[in-house]
């Protein structure tokens, strides 16, 4: 099932304010309680039991939201298992086991059997398997819950339509501490949600910001994969911030995105330096919120209007884009790091739903030095991008806009079996150096000056032309 949340905009009183606060209070008290069982069931039968009884547990709020509060903290957990095994794969990986015992290990983490005693594997590769996922597990913060939000279904919130009135255009009846004394919340419609094709679904997201409620409301989107037709088999996307995006096509997409960011960060910077002169903390000041809302939104307008536009001009089968870096020298580090937050989380929301609608498959490929290699001739070299937006090879004279090189050599990297996502930086220059020099095969043409003054050959060329001499050297 497809769905999006669309925040409504909610006319909640101070009063209705504080009774959900009241509500949210309780509400994360238990999922800290709930949250201990489950790790307790987990460890015990290898995986989380979303229908534990919770009957035994003293709480404020009713049956109904203990079972709702329940599902939700197994989906936060379920979800936190799965970075877990994406960082176990990575270990094993990159580990000097044989491949057998790779394989026996990725089997268990691909079934999740860590602590399944019922999957019949080798004692000492068990032993191992679990060895690894409690290190992993030591190095990370488990998921606290004291600052979950409110993720309800029509147990104890119900979505209705309002008829009687035209000041509102739907309600959400939600239950409260006090039994049967629910609050009514007055909603107006999202006129984006409400164009999409889908239906409404009774579940909705609430979380309260300053006093102030945020609401959303779930839609259940129209599959689309049978009526999408592709055009292009692939497109390979750069990431930057001036352009926003670049094709390796060489199309340009957010040639002005950066102007809009500078200036904003400028109000954010002036805005910082005030309040640490008064002593008061950024997320104290609601006119510090105001401005990374602001930023917030428009990072998600521009980057789904982007993306939008690019799948509408290619209609690509497949999208192939780098692990994001979501950052620029031109700006603030404070806007850096939320550029970074932001950004990589919205990009890849919409990639994941252009997945989940269209059926596009999205490849996500190690993104080492294709800032810095020529898609031409294969010549990498820090001094060959003199800036943001231009390249220009410092071996062949290849001229091209910076974000476009990176493009294709994003493309290029796609059909590349021998550089793996989970590569470090330093194996996969290696590689390339190695490729490199092959295509050179020993000329001793001007590149070849321009190759033996560069640190990233140092190391690899005098064994490559004079393999001999370094041979009689080792004997």
């Amino acid at each position: 099932m497809i769905v999006g949340a669309y925040e409504y905009r909610c006319f909640a009183n101070k009063g209705k304010i504080l009774k959900i606060i009241e509500v949210l209070k309780e509400y994360r008290k238990l999922a800290k309680i709930i949250s201990n069982l489950q790790w307790e069931a987990f460890f015990k039968t290898g995986k989380f039991n979303k229908y534990l009884k919770l009957k035994s547990i003293h709480s404020n709020l009713s049956e109904r939201w203990k079972q709702t509060c329940q599902w939700q903290v197994v989906s936060v957990l379920e979800s936190f298992i799965g970075n877990i095994q994406n960082k176990f794969k990575e270990i094993v990986l990159n580990s000097n086991l044989n491949e057998e015992t790779k394989q026996y290990l990725l089997a268990i983490n691909k079934n999740k059997a860590w602590f399944n005693s019922d999957i019949k594997y080798d004692n000492e590769v068990k032993k191992l398997a679990r060895k690894i996922f409690k290190y992993i597990l030591s190095r990370w913060n488990l998921p606290s819950f004291k600052h979950i939000n409110l993720h309800l279904d029509s147990k104890v919130a119900v979505v209705e339509e309002n008829e009687k009135s035209k000041a509102f255009d739907r309600w959400i009846k939600l239950s409260t501490l006090e039994k049967g004394k629910p609050i009514f919340l007055p909603l107006k419609n999202n006129t984006y949600a409400e164009q999409l094709e889908g239906e409404l679904l009774n579940f909705c997201q609430i979380s309260v910001e300053k006093d102030t409620l945020i609401v959303k409301l779930i839609k259940k989107l129209k599959d689309k994969k049978k009526e999408y037709i592709p055009k292009t088999e692939k497109i390979a996307l750069d990431v930057g911030l001036n352009p926003l995006f670049a094709v390796n096509t060489g199309d340009l997409f957010g040639r002005n995105f950066i102007d809009y960011l500078k200036k904003l960060d400028e109000k954010i910077t002036k805005r910082i330096s005030s309040l640490q002169k008064k002593g008061i903390k950024p997320s104290q000041d609601m006119k510090y919120v105001k401005l990374v809302k602001r930023l917030s939104n428009f990072l998600q307008n521009e980057i789904n209007r982007y993306i939008n536009r690019i799948v509408e001009l290619y209609k690509p089968r497949e999208i192939v884009i780098e692990k994001l870096d979501f950052r620029s020298p031109d700006l603030s580090k404070r806007m850096n790091r939320l550029l970074s937050n932001f950004g990589k989380r919205f990009i890849n929301e919409k990639l994941n739903r252009l997945k989940e609608i269209y059926g596009i498959q999205i490849v996500e490929i190690n993104p080492a030095y294709t800032s810095q290699t020529c898609s031409s001739c294969g010549y990498v070299d820090v001094k060959n991008r003199k800036n943001t937006q231009e390249f220009e090879c410092k071996a062949c004279g290849k001229k091209i806009n910076a974000q476009v090189n990176g493009a294709r050599n994003i493309l290029a990297r796609r059909s590349c079996e021998d550089v793996k996502i989970y590569y470090s930086k330093k194996q996969i220059l290696q590689i390339l150096i190695k490729r490199y020099l092959e295509r050179l095969k020993g000329c001793n043409s001007a590149p070849l000056d321009v190759v033996r003054s560069n640190p990233y050959f140092k190391g690899y060329l005098d064994n490559f032309l004079n393999p001999a001499v370094v041979e009689n050297k080792r004997l």
